[in-house]
């Protein structure tokens, strides 16, 4: 039950990409109106799929990688709908869709893979992961908004007034949109990994126990709390805090990459 419904959340997610390009190019409201729908209808179909993941399973869906990644999905899908009210962006789904879409895919074409641990299925371990996910979806904006920035900065700059110039909103916008999901997003991955970090302590034995996941998302907490420290000790903005920005959503790529195709003590 819980596949087929979640992949037609998946055909939702798909249908949305294709009206959000759309609307990018030719930036007609029924088109745009067309693409929230479908993003509404496909969050809703994750949802139900979530649910009923978790009533089959008797626990939150969160107990292997892959059911991680897709309530990371879920919680992107929600803040970018939140966000492109927000701030007035509608063009932000031409940007977050396909992203939400790649990693939809990943779930739903990938092997089935380990469970956590059973001694590690209590509340604290749930609130670990589900902190960590609200805080990577958040830098997941702050990527795309670090993204259109700088698509604008450049066509600002070489005077080339052409598709991303109208479509994009203003460099004030962007670059207080990339702030704030950062502010929001720090807080929740830092607690994320400080409950992670106590929780290895007594399951490995060794908070520094090797795990390739884990010590890839500790160089991306580093990164966006450099960022967080320039961006409120030093001033930086614009230019500077979007680069680092993409930096940040490297690492996380790179701890993504790592917890599914490198052997871990996260399930994989």
């Amino acid at each position: 039950m819980h596949p087929t419904i979640f992949n037609l959340a998946v055909i939702g997610y798909i249908c949305a990409t294709g009206l959000a390009l759309a609307y990018l190019v030719q930036r007609e409201e029924l088109i745009y109106r067309l693409a929230d729908l479908a993003t509404l209808a496909g969050w809703a179909l994750h949802t139900l799929a979530l649910v009923v993941l978790g009533v089959e399973s008797g626990r939150p869906p969160l107990g292997s990688l892959p059911q991680a990644i897709s309530m990371a999905v879920w919680v992107i899908v929600l803040l970018a709908m939140w966000a492109e009210r927000q701030y007035g962006v509608k063009v932000l789904g031409a940007f977050v869709l396909p992203i939400v879409v790649l990693l939809s895919l990943k779930v739903a074409a990938g092997r089935p893979l380990g469970e956590i641990t059973p001694t590690l299925r209590n509340a604290w371990i749930w609130v670990h992961i589900a902190l960590a996910l609200v805080g990577i979806a958040a830098f997941v904006l702050n990527f795309v908004g670090a993204l259109m920035y700088l698509l604008q900065d450049w066509s600002l700059k070489h005077k080339r007034t052409g598709t991303f110039y109208y479509r994009l909103p203003s460099l004030a916008t962007l670059d207080r949109l990339t702030y704030r999901t950062l502010a929001l997003g720090f807080p929740f991955l830092t607690t994320g990994l400080i409950l992670g970090a106590l929780w290895a302590g007594s399951a490995w034995g060794s908070v520094f126990a090797f795990d390739p996941l884990a010590l890839f998302s500790f160089l991306a907490w580093a990164i966006y709390a450099a960022t967080l420290a320039g961006r409120a000790a030093a001033g930086w903005s614009g230019r500077r805090a979007a680069y680092f920005a993409l930096v940040g959503f490297a690492a996380l790529a790179l701890t993504l990459g790592a917890g599914l195709f490198f052997p871990g003590r996260h399930g994989s």
